[in-house]
């Protein structure tokens, strides 16, 4: 990124090491811990390991749920990180999901002006995406992510040891999105998906870690091309995200996990694919069967075609108030395309209703 590279390691076992390489690369006296209820667990390893190297360090434990993703939040954490005297030489370690990294990159990226930030993300969600690229955010009522920054880390550390104590519905929203990367970006990825669905789901470890990789390499990519979203590379990462993001807003961040919403987006935005003669209706089947595959939904009661085209009016890909779609010509190639007429989009959204 333009202010240098940073590393991200993926292993099985590794979250001791965590201290040791806050130390080499960022040596700090102390380090503010951001987790969540279902993450705490790994939050106190991560709290040893930095203790035993002589960084000090304090914790910070959110409620869980994108319900919790808000201002408010980042408000407690403010006046928490004041009382503590926070200083600019000092880090924040986010450790959990995507809610938790999102939410703990935009206290880093804005309090006293920018503190540094490591990611431990202990989801496959966290692992595969929102924690390689430094966008941090968070939601308004009016939309998902509105208010935000980008704010790369210094390092990101994946240990794929942590997804054995996921919730079930946790472990398999995560797959929507090294799915979507298969589907947009890698048709080999997609293909490794279909190859491996059962160690996968079964959560071979070797097999997993592999494939995180994988997809990590897929998104550090783009990243790398388009760290700020300018240049139409990195926005095609955002495959089925403008419907999934309209549909977590119109249920309060309540109903659908985000993995959840984006595979239900990912089916809208196939269909509008089909329709604009790009996608060809047996990759649309190849999409569906997949995400079915995953335990992933593809319809939803939830779709109200009147709400969700006023949520997408929000959204941050809307350019002059027309909507720049995340497409795909074919699968594992991904388009931008802002011509798509309004009588496909409530057509794509009646096929998502059950």
């Amino acid at each position: 990124t333009k202010n240098g590279k940073y590393p991200i390691w993926v292993s099985q076992g590794n979250l001791g090491e965590l201290g040791s390489r806050l130390k080499k690369i960022v040596n700090p006296s102390i380090g503010y811990v951001i987790t969540d209820q279902g993450a705490n667990r790994y939050a106190r390893e991560v709290q040893r390991s930095m203790e035993s190297i002589g960084i000090k360090s304090h914790c910070f434990t959110m409620e869980p749920g994108e319900e919790h993703k808000n201002l408010s939040t980042v408000e407690l954490i403010y006046t928490w990180l004041a009382e503590r005297k926070a200083e600019r030489s000092h880090v924040i370690v986010a450790v959990g999901g995507g809610v938790v990294g999102d939410l703990a990159g935009y206290v880093a990226a804005t309090y006293l002006r920018g503190l540094p930030v490591v990611h431990v993300p202990t989801t496959l969600l966290a692992m595969m995406d929102s924690s390689i690229g430094g966008k941090t955010g968070v939601d308004l009522m009016q939309g998902k992510n509105l208010v935000g920054s980008f704010h790369q880390p210094k390092f990101v550390l994946v240990d794929t040891n942590t997804l054995q104590t996921l919730p079930k519905r946790i472990l398999t929203e995560g797959w929507a999105e090294g799915l979507k990367h298969g589907l947009a970006l890698d048709k080999s990825l997609l293909e490794s998906f279909e190859k491996n669905a059962s160690d996968l789901k079964k959560l071979d470890l070797d097999v997993t870690t592999k494939l995180i990789k994988h997809s990590i390499s897929i998104k550090a990519e783009r990243v790398s091309e388009d760290e700020f979203e300018k240049l139409g590379k990195r926005i095609l990462l955002n495959y089925g995200h403008t419907i999934g993001h309209a549909i977590e807003s119109i249920t309060n961040y309540s109903s659908y996990l985000h993995g959840e919403a984006v595979s239900i987006g990912m089916m809208a935005a196939a269909s509008l694919s089909k329709s604009m003669e790009m996608m060809s209706g047996v990759e649309v089947e190849r999409q569906k069967n997949l995400l079915q595959k995953y335990n992933l939904p593809t319809t939803s009661n939830d779709i109200d075609a009147d709400k969700i085209i006023e949520a997408i009016k929000s959204d941050k890909k809307t350019v002059g108030g027309s909507v720049n779609w995340v497409l795909l010509e074919t699968i594992g190639k991904a388009v931008t395309n802002n011509e798509v007429p309004e009588h496909f989009l409530i057509e794509a959204l009646s096929q998502l209703r059950k």
